[in-house]
């Protein structure tokens, strides 16, 4: 169920890039070349931090410690550790955005989204336990050596592809609320037809792409 999850997610990823990049390449007047006649335009914004997603989930971690005597195994301790958790991203709002329009379109090469660490746990929910013969001696100890593993490995955990790619196009709606917010408080949009916001983060194959067109259209 998990790997059929994550293929859903890479097929609606993809044809949503698939759908971008026809709009972006063939769509409301944009070219590819550099004789384009689009609009850069300077988008200021006062820095900080755009939380773009979140992903809830419930985290389990276990360990175990294998215990000898005079190099005979005489029994193991195992310890879990169970606890809600809210993985968030962002992205770094610089102190100017260029953005790009052509004809209906602006098109916005946003920064990769980051996670944010150390990654939001629910203390008051976490459960944690211990077995084996030697638990009633060694569980506390072993529970306490997990529970400090876990910041570390839920920080990593954030920033794998796999996170990464589930959260991409709620990150990519969030930026596109921002831009289009801001593009209908500018006194040359009052009145007139919002231009339709395409986003691009730049980690993308077509963000990689479309920033150095940016650079090259005059």
């Amino acid at each position: 169920m998990k790997r059929l999850l994550v293929l859903l997610v890479v097929v609606a990823s993809l044809a949503g890039n698939a759908w971008l990049a026809w709009r972006l390449w063939t769509g409301s007047g944009a070219t590819r070349t550099a004789q384009s006649s689009g609009e850069r335009i300077v988008m200021r914004t006062p820095g900080g931090l755009l939380e773009v997603s979140t992903v809830t989930a419930e985290e389990r971690f276990d360990s175990s410690t294998e215990h000898t005597v005079l190099g005979v195994p005489v029994g193991r301790t195992v310890a879990s550790v169970r606890v809600p958790t809210v993985y968030r991203y962002h992205v770094p709002l610089a102190s100017e955005w260029t953005l790009r329009q052509s004809g209906e379109a602006l098109i916005v090469v946003a920064p990769k989204v980051r996670p944010t660490v150390p990654v939001a746990i629910d203390t008051g929910r976490m459960e944690a336990f211990s077995a084996g013969v030697w638990s009633p001696f060694t569980g506390e100890a072993a529970v306490a050596a997990l529970r400090r593993s876990i910041s570390e490995r839920l920080e990593k955990k954030a920033g794998s592809p796999e996170l990464l790619l589930l959260q991409r196009e709620s990150a990519r709606h969030t930026v596109t609320e921002f831009v289009r917010k801001w593009v209908l408080e500018q006194p040359r949009w009052k009145g007139a037809t919002a231009p339709t916001v395409l986003v691009f983060f730049e980690d993308e194959p077509l963000g990689r792409e479309a920033g150095p067109l940016f650079e090259r259209m005059p």
